[in-house]
């Protein structure tokens, strides 16, 4: 297909508007600038326009995103001033012995973030040891605990995660628990709470790319073009869309979650992606 001056100009005001790094050199195959324009170049420029369109709705959080997002999330917990403690933990399984996403951005708030003492004063501990962390709750009164990660999408994960730390006994539906999320998909957030109900709190609220943002035959083109792309790229059925159908546009250091467009991930062989997984 190939793609013109118009539209690597379009993609530069996406990536300017953004405060995405431009590096056009050619050569470099990490720019993610290059491999936006190369994933264009395979698509007829209707689709290259609902591609920048979409890529504006886009959101790429940074480690520079983490503290503060962590803080406006953690803000809207309600009484959070009646904690004696608050104890921040990963969200995951028990019984998941890889690192995770969760683990990453518990590790970076932990060491590398400067929580003052005006924000939380000295009641805020990270500890990823659950069995410290379950004698505390159950022998202290006013303790809070903390399950942190940087998505939601479809909640699967939230709902199998505190499922397993339930049925081992590590948390007990005595215990105050909170689920912390930089970014969440609204769909997703409803799926845990009719579970657990109110048990999350997050700092973005991300609705559907396409459902949410278009109607009646524009809705119905737009769609039919993202199938079209997908068909292009050999898209497994798990991840039409993004995994259960999420449609979302979410990245973190400029690696997308499963959740997202695979448009957006998916490479095969010499076809980069901007946003890989």
């Amino acid at each position: 297909m190939g793609i013109t001056f118009e539209s690597i100009s379009k993609v530069e005001e996406l990536f300017n508007a953004k405060n995405w790094e431009i590096i056009n050199d050619s050569s470099l195959f990490s720019s993610t600038f290059n491999r936006f324009c190369a994933r264009l170049a395979m698509f007829d420029e209707e689709k290259q326009d609902l591609l920048i369109e979409l890529g504006y709705r886009f959101t790429d959080l940074n480690l520079n995103d983490f503290q503060p997002c962590f803080v406006d999330a953690i803000k809207k917990i309600e009484n959070l001033d009646e904690y004696k403690s608050i104890i921040v933990a990963p969200l995951k399984s028990p019984n998941t012995k890889s690192v995770k996403s969760c683990d990453g951005i518990w590790y970076h708030l932990k060491n590398y973030s400067d929580f003052s003492y005006e924000t939380f004063g000295k009641k805020l501990y990270f500890s990823s040891d659950w069995e410290k962390n379950t004698k505390v709750l159950d022998e202290k009164k006013g303790i809070l605990l903390i399950l942190i990660d940087d998505f939601i999408g479809t909640g699967e994960t939230v709902v199998g995660a505190l499922d397993d730390l339930f049925s081992e006994g590590i948390i007990k539906t005595e215990h105050k628990i909170k689920v912390l999320t930089f970014m969440a998909q609204r769909e997703g957030v409803e799926v845990v709470h009719k579970k657990y109900p109110k048990i999350v709190t997050h700092s973005i609220s991300l609705d559907k790319g396409l459902t949410d943002n278009y109607k009646g035959d524009n809705l119905a083109n737009n769609k039919k073009l993202m199938t079209e792309m997908e068909q292009k790229l050999k898209v497994h059925s798990d991840y039409e869309f993004g995994y259960g159908r999420s449609e979302s546009l979410v990245a973190v250091s400029r690696r997308s979650a499963n959740n997202t467009f695979p448009v957006f991930w998916l490479e095969k062989k010499t076809k980069l992606a901007p946003f890989k997984r």
